[in-house]
């Protein structure tokens, strides 16, 4: 015998009134459940709309640099790393 047969079984032996009473139980966790669904949706829904918005920025970001004729080379980039050992501590 399933849960639900066995619920149903139950209730047909419970007064009409608590049977009402079961009723609106059951409407209530079905809202619960609901809302809880709606909730991890929307933030399922932000989460790609995120990671769509910063991939639209990267490639607007991309057309530009590419409209613009903006080009670089290692030498663009040669001598921004400090080299150095490390710093001098004081104490």
């Amino acid at each position: 015998m399933t849960v639900l047969e066995k619920a149903l079984s139950k209730m047909q032996k419970l007064p009409t009134a608590q049977q009402q009473q079961v009723l609106h139980f059951i409407d209530f966790l079905a809202f619960e459940l609901g809302d809880r669904q709606v909730n991890q949706e929307s933030e399922n829904l932000n989460e790609v709309q995120q990671k769509t918005a910063f991939w639209k920025g990267l490639q607007k970001f991309r057309l530009t640099i590419q409209n613009e004729g903006v080009g670089f080379t290692n030498e663009d980039f040669a001598d921004l790393r400090d080299r150095s050992v490390g710093r001098e501590i004081i104490l």
